[in-house]
């Protein structure tokens, strides 16, 4: 078995292992595993075949042969948009077919009223655990990860928090910590997929999760809420909703927020009443957080966490809000010294954890590339170099684990202050394609 196909199991649950293997132990073994996904995938996945004939790579035998055949971020929103609007099931299932080796064929022929419908019965009846991203860039990306890489992701992310929850180190088998997840309760989006992983790491049992707003996200609504934005972007003042659903969700909507203040309340009342004196996970992205803070100073509450509490951020605070003062004030409101940053994308069953230098180290069964933005093609892997991040996850095994996104990034393959050995991600991340 290669190490990337249980990452996990290879270095028994140990992040710190991981991030302290010699480039010289590592690289061969992630070209054989690079090579192996290959081989197995590309006769399985049309897109994949189609790029590897363009950039006539027939095999993997170099880590330059790897970055000819990375998809593009855009390769997940190439399925027809009206299809996802207009219901045609059918026609997504074989636009997804050709980007995943699971079976599908169940779902053909059926009807659904809603995409949440759809999404739901995918994820329960065959071996997807589909995802979408959140939109920004005006259409919802189709993740196809399977049941598989979900495992996968749920095991990466046990590994990651332990290292986070150093010294302390959280028990897998009995976790004890609560979880602030000032977001939806649930959805098929990556982000709350991701809460769904902290409720399964960390809690013992659901009552140690708050979610802010307790209901699921829905697609339909999500897909709304994007045609609206477009629709103001092209001068547009209004768009009806396009079916009763919607518009149920909608009225759903508002009463959740009118609720909002009351269920703020009853989360300071927990933090200081019952969960006084326990480990906390605040999670979330920058701004949700410091609402939250924000609420809780103005009630007169400062360091309201126990010692061994975390903060796990979203998306960093720079370019948040013009008030400049984000981080202060959720450390203030919660007393945890240091605000751990996350980085990663729907794609990969991996995010990276900000480690005590402020970088992002990637861990072995991902394999890094810096892309030239004018070329296109792949810096060398060595020093430290600007431009257009990639990845190779080589733990996807049912769909294709090669991405170029859409931020530039600085990698360094040096030696990093903190001792681990593995290439390290800078803080100074940028959002350059929408």
């Amino acid at each position: 078995m290669s190490f990337a196909d249980d990452p996990a199991e290879h270095f028994k649950f140990d992040l710190y292992a991981a991030h302290h293997q010699s480039s010289d132990e590592i690289l061969p073994f992630q070209l054989v595993a690079a090579k192996r996904r290959f081989a197995d995938l590309v006769d399985r996945l049309p897109p994949l075949a189609a790029l590897a004939e363009h950039r006539s790579v027939s095999e993997i035998g170099s880590f330059d042969d790897l970055a000819k055949v990375l998809f593009h971020h855009s390769m997940f929103k190439s399925y027809p948009q009206e299809a996802l609007f207009e219901g045609e099931f059918d026609t997504l299932i074989d636009w997804l077919g050709n980007f995943t080796t699971n079976d599908l064929s169940i779902m053909r022929g059926r009807d659904f009223s809603t995409i949440d419908a759809w999404f739901d019965a995918l994820n329960t009846d065959t071996a997807m655990h589909l995802l979408h991203s959140s939109g920004t860039t005006g259409q919802l990306s189709l993740i196809p990860r399977g049941k598989l890489e979900h495992q996968f992701s749920i095991r990466h992310t046990q590994m990651a928090l332990a290292e986070v929850a150093k010294p302390g180190r959280f028990d897998r088998a009995a976790p004890d910590y609560k979880v602030v997840w000032p977001a939806y309760a649930g959805g098929w989006s990556g982000v709350l997929t991701f809460g769904d992983m902290l409720r399964e790491v960390l809690c013992a049992n659901d009552t140690d999760f708050f979610a802010q707003i307790p209901d699921r996200q829905s697609v339909d609504h999500q897909l709304y809420v994007m045609q609206i934005e477009n629709a103001r972007a092209s001068g547009q003042e209004f768009i009806d909703a396009p079916s009763d659903y919607v518009k149920s969700i909608i009225d759903r909507s508002f009463v959740l927020r009118d609720a909002n203040a009351k269920r703020v309340e009853e989360l300071l009342e927990r933090i200081t009443g019952e969960w006084r004196g326990q480990k906390v996970v605040f999670a979330g992205g920058p701004v949700l957080l410091y609402n939250l803070a924000k609420a809780g100073l103005a009630m007169g509450l400062e360091g309201v966490l126990a010692e061994g509490s975390r903060i796990l951020n979203f998306g960093g605070f720079k370019g948040v809000s013009p008030v400049g003062d984000e981080e202060a004030v959720i450390k203030r409101f919660t007393g945890v010294p240091h605000i751990n940053g996350i980085y990663g994308m729907s794609e990969m069953t991996t995010a990276f954890i900000e480690a005590e230098t402020g970088n992002y180290h990637v861990p072995p069964w991902i394999i890094p590339f810096v892309i030239d933005p004018e070329t296109g093609e792949a810096y060398p892997q060595e020093g430290v170099q600007t431009g257009i991040a990639a990845f190779m996850d080589l733990t996807s095994q049912t769909y294709w684990g090669g991405l170029i996104t859409a931020d530039r990034i600085t990698v360094s393959w040096e030696r990093s202050p903190c001792g681990r050995t593995t290439p390290f991600i800078l803080p100074n991340i940028e959002r350059v394609e929408v």
